[in-house]
């Protein structure tokens, strides 16, 4: 985990810090402990995660469900559950095990005053980490069947990958795309590309980047809908 400038918790309830689209793992605090989502690779994915007295501690999954992990999404801003893991699905954490039988109704304000089994008390091992996927999580990635850095472009919107529309889409724009997934410093917009099969969402169209956007969900762009664009209007990235 990536070393973080915590915080400070101020009275008894705070606002969460970040959205969809801030640091990774933004944390949320109150009453003394703090809420995150680990290894999911955004603010709203990812191992569930608390603070207290120092120390980061897991939950463990036994009787982990949607209620449970709607609990955390709300509390972090994220919207709704879509998925509640087990099994260490983003991978085992370490230190304590702070949470064990969870039995959430679902509308508790925070993960820590839903019944359990106690603080700190629990028969599992990290091997058993809950983890939740919130409807606000966001990912990019290209798809192509040979290339790493040149492909069909897609995120990942309320739990599915669809594509992104290429219009009016400037240099400026696949810049920024090239850097958040590591791919370079520019690239270009491959517009005789032909037809791509299947179907999906087309979530996304007008993206308008700016110079000081350092990734795509900074960017402003037309309102997200099921289909933005036509199939013939999705994007395709090639990165230098």
């Amino acid at each position: 985990n990536q070393t973080q400038v915590l915080p400070q918790c101020s009275g008894s309830l705070s606002e969460p810090t970040g959205s969809a689209a801030s640091e990774e793992s933004a944390p949320y605090c109150s009453d003394g402990r703090q809420l995150r989502l680990v290894d999911g690779g955004g603010h709203c994915a990812g191992r569930v995660e608390i603070l207290d007295q120092g120390s980061w501690g897991t939950i463990c999954d036994d009787g982990w469900n949607l209620d449970d992990a709607h609990v955390v999404c709300r509390q972090l801003g994220c919207g709704q559950a879509l998925n509640a893991t087990t099994s260490a699905h983003f991978g085992a954490g370490s230190g304590p095990i702070w949470l064990d039988d969870l039995n959430c109704t679902g509308k508790e304000s925070h993960l820590w005053k839903c019944p359990s089994r106690g603080w700190g008390r629990h028969d599992c091992r990290h091997k058993q980490d809950a983890g939740v996927i919130c409807s606000e999580f966001l990912a990019l990635r290209m798809v192509s069947e040979d290339q790493q850095c040149a492909g069909w472009l897609e995120v990942f919107y309320n739990g599915t990958w669809g594509s992104v529309c290429r219009n009016p889409m400037e240099d400026i724009t696949v810049s920024v795309i090239c850097r958040q997934l590591g791919c370079g410093e520019s690239g270009t917009l491959n517009t005789i590309v032909g037809l791509r099969e299947g179907s999906r969402p087309q979530w996304v169209d007008g993206i308008r980047c700016r110079s000081t956007d350092t990734s795509l969900w900074q960017c402003p762009s037309d309102p997200w809908n099921y289909t933005s664009c036509s199939p013939k209007e999705e994007a395709y990235i090639s990165c230098a």
